[in-house]
């Protein structure tokens, strides 16, 4: 491999941002991530804890000979930041009414190019203007809502350094003085500045430096190579790759509500559903021996766009419109993500992947595996504590690659699944195990809330098992043995336990209110239907911690044998 044109030189950020040059952020870059803390700890560098001329790093970009462009290939966050901060010395200069400063600043944000046309000095080839219009602009328009996680981190950023430059100056009796002093301390910030003529070294720099601040992750890395491979034009509307990469980055973004996806666990899982097993560290190296031509590019920046939307559906089931055939399937997903295990991401992954192909995986079969996965890890992990060994998540791997080159063969699709779960159904707890740890598992009262989302699917389970047909919406936590008797002769471990509560919609809720045992068994009697009544509460006379304990050995007892029972 021929050598690297480098040619290192000292500059300071007068150099940059005041000579002839301009400085475009390329369409292989990872977005505008700094954080508070990042943002915190560059703001404590550049103006208390170092003098003028502070060395900030190196920074590397790729010289385009023919005009004067510079692209950013490490260096853009620092970069970013520093323009975010003359932008907003710029404005408070003007606040302060010093036009003239306030010009003088802006001059270092915007200038004009060889046809004598205003540029911005720092630019990007993203599609995204928000940089420009809403920051670094001379009238910047503050009512910009941003669009994305870059435009959020950009905005965030602003407004943070407003804070911070605000806040000195309200300190100061010379604010104007303070603000010209931290213009020269920005000016004055010295680089390790690398250019270097080759758009291919570009990508290959990429990968080796890490930006300061954050480290480069496997999903800034992945788009590096991708974009090395598939080279597209200039203009970011234009560029189908960029377009198809920022289409399955905004299925993992949060707008609307919607959680955000870590991009980086998703590469993870979308590998291990397909290909070998491989833990986060070694993730990239194995996706790039695999891409190694245009065509393999190309298939891989599909697959992630397909696959996208279907983890969207594994990690938040309700984001999804599921048919009514898969209802059932949609609640164990559910119940999957409220229990916060990972290991089995990677096959479900895999299950709504041969769900959503041609031929499609039978209805029942989508169901019944989700259901023993669900059943599964509410018995080994969320009940009994057992840690899941790493043999558990190569398993869950395993079977997602088999089921994925299983392909249209429903026959090949069926014993996969059955394999697994009847491994699965080898590996819960034993029964007394299980009803030992059921019974002391949880505990809710007012004050003790932290189980309180596990108690209500608990005992939602056991309401559809025992009465199918009771509506699940608008469902209360009902204590038998009020709350007020906390104190009074009773512990919390027996009013907030499993066996001293029932599920009942809020009107029942309402006349049950504090009312001793009798009065509230009474009212329960009469209720429409009595779906309420799981485990013989409607069979006592009497309610004290001896009835709650009893109670709760038969939930548990139904629980294994019954309504969690693993299917193989």
């Amino acid at each position: 491999m021929a050598s690297i044109d480098f040619n290192p030189e000292k500059k300071s950020m007068e150099d940059l941002f005041v000579g002839p040059d301009y400085y475009v952020i390329p369409r292989f870059q990872r977005p505008y991530s700094w954080e508070a803390a990042n943002l915190e700890d560059f703001w404590n560098d550049v103006v208390f804890d170092n003098p003028v001329g502070y060395f900030i790093g190196p920074m590397v970009a790729w010289r385009d000979s023919r005009n004067p462009i510079r692209r950013i290939v490490d260096g853009q966050q620092r970069l970013t930041t520093i323009a975010i901060m003359f932008a907003v010395l710029r404005d408070q200069f003007a606040l302060l009414g010093s036009a003239r400063l306030a010009d003088g600043v802006h001059r270092y944000l915007e200038k004009a190019d060889r046809n004598f046309d205003l540029q911005f000095t720092l630019q990007t080839e993203s599609s995204s203007n928000f940089l420009g219009n809403a920051i670094l602009s001379s009238t910047p328009d503050l009512s910009l809502d941003p669009n994305g996680e870059e435009e959020e981190a950009l905005s965030n950023a602003a407004k943070q350094i407003r804070k911070l430059i605000a806040a000195e100056v309200d300190k100061r009796s010379d604010p104007q003085k303070w603000l010209a002093n931290l213009r020269d301390r920005l000016l004055g910030l010295k680089v390790i500045w690398v250019e270097h003529g080759n758009e291919d070294d570009a990508y290959i720099i990429f990968e080796t430096l890490n930006s300061r601040g954050k480290d480069l992750e496997v999903v800034d890395l992945l788009k590096n190579h991708l974009f090395n491979k598939l080279r597209g034009t200039r203009n970011a509307k234009a560029d189908a790759t960029r377009v198809k990469w920022e289409r399955m980055r905004s299925q993992l973004a949060g707008p609307d509500g919607r959680r955000r996806i870590d991009p980086n666990q998703f590469l993870l899982h979308w590998w291990q559903s397909r290909a070998d097993y491989v833990s986060r560290p070694k993730l990239f190296g194995a996706i790039k021996k695999k891409i190694k031509s245009k065509d393999t590019a190309q298939d891989v920046l599909d697959e992630l766009i397909g696959d996208g939307q279907l983890y969207r559906a594994v990690i938040q089931p309700q984001s999804w419109d599921w048919p009514i055939e898969e209802k059932e399937a949609a609640a164990s997903l559910e119940a999957i993500a409220l229990f916060g295990v990972t290991q089995p991401a990677p096959l479900l992954l895999s299950l709504m992947r041969a769900r959503a192909a041609s031929p499609k995986l039978s209805a029942a079969q989508f169901r019944k595996t989700l259901q023993t996965v669900e059943r599964y890890h509410f018995q080994h992990t969320i009940i009994s504590g057992l840690s899941s060994s790493g043999g558990v998540s190569q398993m869950y791997a395993k079977s997602a690659r088999e089921l994925y080159a299983a392909g249209p063969d429903q026959q090949a699709r069926s014993d996969v699944l059955a394999d697994l779960r009847s491994k699965l159904s080898q590996r819960r707890p034993d029964r007394d195990q299980f009803i030992a740890a059921f019974k002391d598992r949880f505990a809710v009262t007012d004050d003790e809330t932290r189980d309180k989302k596990l108690v209500q699917y608990v005992l939602k389970r056991f309401l559809a098992d025992a009465s199918p047909a009771t509506g699940l919406n608008n469902l209360t936590l009902e204590h038998l043995m009020s709350q007020d008797r906390i104190g009074n002769g009773e512990s919390v471990d027996t009013v907030g336990s499993i066996g001293n509560l029932l599920l009942v919609s809020e009107a029942l809720n309402t006349k049950l209110a504090n009312k001793d045992f009798e009065s509230k068994r009474n009212i329960l009697a009469t209720a429409i239907g009595r779906p309420y009544d799981i485990g013989g509460v409607l069979h006592c006379d009497t309610w004290t911690s001896e009835e709650v304990e009893a109670r709760g050995e038969l939930l548990a007892e139904r629980a294994y044998d019954t309504v969690w029972k693993v299917i193989s």
